[in-house]
């Protein structure tokens, strides 16, 4: 069945071997290869700590480079460089086999199934391991996109530590086009998607930053009684409250397990952290018990493990002993998310065997706020808004990962 001019889709039950959607004009079933018959693996080297730290020359890669920003994808850029001179005296042999594909290959770091391309020579420690590609057998982008699909997990050998190795990588079966022109359609499209990803990661990561200045900026720091920026007109120095007098707060008490239910005709039953999304409760269990309750735009606070994860919530709701709910306002969401943010609550619960606090320890917070009303509505609104391009970015990056696992999915064998 054709799909626009560029996708047609397949039944499953009519052909095998060939991915559900694939680009027009291409019909030939996929052949099946072993890794090893498409390129190579190997193992990382020693790195001494002595070398580690330099700044230019052939980049030396650690498990810890696929975190850094740009490395989303492509390792581009390194925490450390090693020298030709280094090169010689230690006897290093750069991988100079590029395009290849890097991953962690013992601890816990194997757990994450994290790959990443690399496109110029390098080195890599030996926590990790490389595939180098055939050009002639594997587009690049292609083969990125294969490599993403596996689940090295598999091939973990039971020890003190996670791991495998080389041999059992190049073991692995998979399906691939004869053709190289189908594979280089299938990498273009699936890296444009990738480009995609990473514009809108950083967008995200931006308005994070920006609302982790605005809320430092916005209130006063420890021991000072006005912020570094506040809206014209306003002059008069804050105080400090705790938050039992500033608002109501009901302790959470968990209805009778046998009352849950499925229906949205009861009541949200609001739990933990797990209850709160995006900022907002989001029903997932209904109890026909009512306990202790929250009304449509109050506050919802965590108070079990973890302590300090805010909500606000849309419905009349039942509280759970996991959350508490405040009769609050947007400033008073946004100072409490602020102390969340600062790991304030962490300081409240230690020495605690489990991760909680109680009514007492959470109505004597301490809250710095306007005397003004209409100052603190301002701060409110103004950052609510950061919140909502914050979620709105959010949403689009999830949409953008779950079209690629889709097409991860459908677009291979």
């Amino acid at each position: 069945m054709s799909c626009g001019n560029c996708w047609e889709v397949n039944s499953v039950a009519e052909k095998t071997n060939v991915p559900e959607i694939r680009f027009a004009g291409f019909t030939d079933p996929w052949e099946q290869r072993k890794l090893g018959e498409l390129g190579f693996a190997q193992s990382g080297i020693g790195f001494p700590n002595t070398e580690q730290g330099g700044t230019e020359g052939t980049p030396f890669f650690k498990v810890s480079d696929m975190n850094m920003s740009g490395n989303e994808h492509e390792l581009v850029t390194s925490n450390n460089y090693v020298t030709p001179e280094q090169i010689a005296r230690m006897g290093w042999h750069p991988i100079n086999q590029v395009p290849a594909i890097f991953f962690a290959k013992v601890g816990a770091a194997v757990m994450l199934n994290r790959k990443r391309l690399v496109n110029k020579p390098f080195l890599m420690d030996n926590n990790t391991m490389a595939f180098s590609m055939d050009s002639s057998l594997l587009n690049t982008q292609f083969g990125q996109s294969l490599f993403e699909r596996l689940d090295l997990t598999c091939l973990i050998q039971v020890g003190a530590l996670p791991s495998y190795n080389s041999s059992d990588v190049e073991s692995i079966t998979v399906s691939l086009p004869s053709t190289m022109d189908e594979q280089r359609q299938i990498g273009e499209c699936l890296c444009n998607i990738n480009d995609l990803i990473t514009l809108h990661q950083r967008k995200y990561d931006k308005l994070c930053a920006v609302k982790k200045s605005m809320l430092d900026k916005m209130f006063p720091k420890p021991g000072e009684t006005e912020p570094e920026i506040r809206f014209a007109g306003f002059t008069d120095p804050w105080e400090q409250r705790k938050l039992g007098e500033i608002a109501p707060v009901t302790m959470g008490q968990s209805p009778n397990g046998a009352c849950y239910t499925d229906n949205p005709n009861d009541v949200v039953l609001v739990q933990g952290n797990a209850d709160l999304k995006d900022g907002w409760v989001s029903p997932r269990v209904w109890t026909t018990e009512i306990t202790k309750t929250a009304k449509s735009g109050d506050l919802i606070m965590s108070v079990r493990a973890p302590v300090g994860a805010m909500g606000k919530t849309a419905y009349d709701v039942v509280l759970g002993r996991g959350v508490a709910g405040i009769v609050g306002n947007e400033f008073l969401f946004q100072a409490l998310s602020k102390k969340e943010a600062e790991g304030y609550w962490s300081t409240v619960s230690a020495g605690s065997t489990f991760d909680s606090i109680n009514g007492d320890e959470l109505r004597s917070t301490p809250i710095d706020c306007p005397r003004s009303e209409t100052e603190c509505e301002a701060i409110g609104n103004c950052l609510s808004k950061v919140d909502y391009l914050i979620t709105l970015h959010q949403r689009k990056l999830n949409l953008l990962k779950n079209t690629k696992k889709s097409l991860l999915d459908r677009m291979f064998v």
